[in-house]
């Protein structure tokens, strides 16, 4: 139980540490004097950096042991931290972003093949789940308080003391009991990929990463742009982003619950397809209600979307004969990579023709994804969905 709590606050501090930026990217933006698509790319690299070292990490989880490497990421973020809150001019805070991926890239990937290694069914998909619910409520609090430590300390402040709460979160790990499960036999990397993309499972929970990846990384560059540029402040924005948060962390724990029972691909299905429909709102008007009517409704949904790939790919990766660790890789380098291109792609779009365009290729992958997901619900049992 200490271990499960240890790698739940690193999660937490660490996704904290990711939507620290929302709200402070118009900060940065406004004193570095970056363009758009500048600014996107500060939101993007970290994912970047994920998607370089995620399924390396999960392959060596799966040979080492995912605790060992768990606490390696930590070290690695808590130097990101200290180096985030002192950087001076937008290439080393680039870098320091870049670093912090890398170790966002660890602690994602092998934390969650550890808690993986729970027994299967509800027990698992609830304790993975929890991991999600974590970064739910660490989304609650991380952008309101990033943004007023930024508008009244400093741009570095937030950063610094997550530097400190790290060091807590990962030598709590460190202490923590080990556990008794032995590290899976590896298999070689090509026939994981093989067995992975003849289970459905497996595809589904890559569908979903990818489609967070694109929808967030578009959501959280251009909302907070335009709702900047209709005057409100970086704590204001960070408040917003909580409230959304709080419906958010409410959802994951019915949703990790529901994934136990069977319903995994059809929530999906339904999910991004009403996600799609609430896109429309942003892509439609830019006036400030709207767009917080839209960021806190979406709530529900972003839950369902987000609880589901994990328990999924454990799932997948049990039926397929794949490592753990070697899957959640899979996962986590899917969603560095979509979140890594969402921000670019939307940053580039908003810079040619208005941050409207830039939300259409979030509503076409919701709209791809649900197709795709109802389709393969409904040709399969129930029981095969979990």
């Amino acid at each position: 139980m200490a271990r499960v709590a240890s790698v739940y606050a690193l999660l937490f501090t660490t996704e904290v540490a990711w939507l620290a930026m929302v709200p402070l990217a118009p900060r940065f933006a406004e004193e570095l004097d970056l363009s758009p698509l500048q600014t996107g790319a500060l939101l993007a690299i970290a994912g970047f950096a994920m998607l370089g070292v995620a399924l390396p990490v999960g392959l060596l989880a799966d040979r080492l042991g995912p605790r060992r490497v768990t606490v390696g990421g930590g070290a690695v973020l808590v130097a990101s931290h200290l180096w985030q809150g002192v950087a001076d001019g937008y290439v080393e805070l680039l870098a320091a972003r870049t670093v912090f991926g890398i170790g966002m890239g660890v602690v994602w990937t092998a934390g969650l093949a550890l808690l993986s290694e729970a027994p299967a069914g509800r027990k698992r998909s609830i304790a993975l789940g929890g991991t999600i619910t974590s970064a739910g409520a660490a989304s609650v609090a991380g952008p309101v308080a990033a943004g007023y430590l930024g508008d009244e300390v400093s741009l570095g402040a937030p950063f610094i003391l997550l530097a400190g709460l790290t060091v807590l979160a990962t030598a709590a790990l460190a202490a923590a009991p080990r556990g008794g499960t032995i590290a899976p036999e590896p298999r070689p990397l090509r026939g994981s990929f093989v067995r992975g993309a003849y289970e459905h499972h497996v595809v589904a929970a890559l569908l979903l990463m990818v489609l967070l990846g694109i929808v967030n990384g578009t959501v959280n560059l251009l909302v907070p742009l335009e709702l900047r540029a209709n005057g409100l402040s970086a704590g204001e924005i960070g408040l917003v982003f909580s409230l959304s948060s709080a419906v958010f962390v409410t959802g994951t724990v019915l949703v990790a619950r529901a994934a136990g029972r069977g319903l995994g691909l059809g929530l999906a299905g339904v999910a991004a397809g009403i996600y799609a429909v609430l896109l429309g709102v942003p892509m439609l008007t830019t006036a400030t209600l709207a767009l917080l009517v839209f960021v806190v409704v979406r709530g529900p949904v972003w839950a369902t979307i987000s609880t589901l790939p994990y328990p999924l790919g454990a799932n997948g990766a049990d039926r397929a004969g794949i490592g753990h660790g070697t899957v959640v890789g899979m996962l986590n380098v899917a969603w560095g990579g979509s979140n890594a291109v969402g921000p670019l792609v939307a940053g580039a779009l908003a810079g040619v023709g208005g941050s409207r365009v830039g939300f259409l290729p979030a509503i076409v992958v919701c709209a791809g994804a649900s197709a795709w997901l109802l389709s393969t619900s409904s040709r399969r049992p129930r029981e095969a969905t979990a």
